[in-house]
């Protein structure tokens, strides 16, 4: 092998990226929840464990506190009341925490990065819960969004000139940086809440979970 190196050619072994298992454990854990709300789903005709995990005005009053944290486990079995639409919640979430969620782990390390997942969770609860609990409505919130809000404001943070490829509606390949996405997706957000489009997405909650990523990163940087 040396014979093929030319010589005085920096050559460098390469190493292996450490496994991100607090990533792949969040996948799975998610996913397995959300087979089995489909499994309770098709049995009982209801989402009888998203309902048991959700996060709402009602569970505060209730002291499940739990839920600030068991809401972001469980996903939509149905999606604009369409049932065939029941993989588009989950997915959406998904596909960016495992595009980004490896590498940020790898930079912040497992500790803190299932810290800035978890807080990020809790954040956008309880902003959501702040701008949603004096409505008299008992509706709450499940999906992984908020967290992973936290993650793309955190990797937009973290590494704001690192450029990625984005498919704008799955389809058409954009590139940017990190710091322009986060700030486009944050963006998009915010002129959904001003503006009232699709109001049955929790928009102040991905806000919360932006908003904690880029104060933890920040805080981490800090104390780094």
């Amino acid at each position: 092998m040396d014979e093929d190196i030319p010589r005085g050619y920096p050559y460098t072994v390469p190493t292996r990226r450490p496994v991100a298992w607090v990533t792949w454990f969040i996948v799975g854990s998610t996913v397995a929840v959300f087979l089995l709300q489909l499994r309770e789903a098709h049995l009982h005709g209801e989402d009888v464990v998203g309902d048991v995990l959700a996060f709402s005005p009602q569970a505060m009053a209730d002291h499940r506190y739990w839920t600030l944290l068991t809401y972001a486990w469980a996903h939509a079995v149905a999606m604009f009341g369409d049932s065939g639409l029941f993989w588009l919640h989950i997915v959406s979430n998904m596909i960016p925490l495992i595009c980004l969620g490896p590498a940020l782990e790898e930079m912040l390390g497992h500790g803190r990065y299932l810290g800035l997942y978890l807080g990020g969770a809790i954040a956008s609860a309880l902003v959501w819960y702040f701008f949603n609990s004096g409505g008299g409505s008992d509706e709450g919130i499940i999906g992984a969004s908020g967290a992973v809000f936290a993650i793309i404001a955190a990797i937009g943070t973290a590494v704001p000139r690192a450029r990625v490829t984005v498919l704008l509606l799955y389809i058409l390949p954009i590139r940017m940086s990190m710091r322009v996405l986060a700030l486009t997706v944050c963006g998009v957000e915010a002129a959904s809440v001003l503006f009232h489009w699709m109001p049955e997405i929790a928009h102040s909650a991905h806000l919360g979970g932006a908003a904690f990523g880029f104060f933890y990163v920040l805080a981490v940087r800090r104390r780094s």
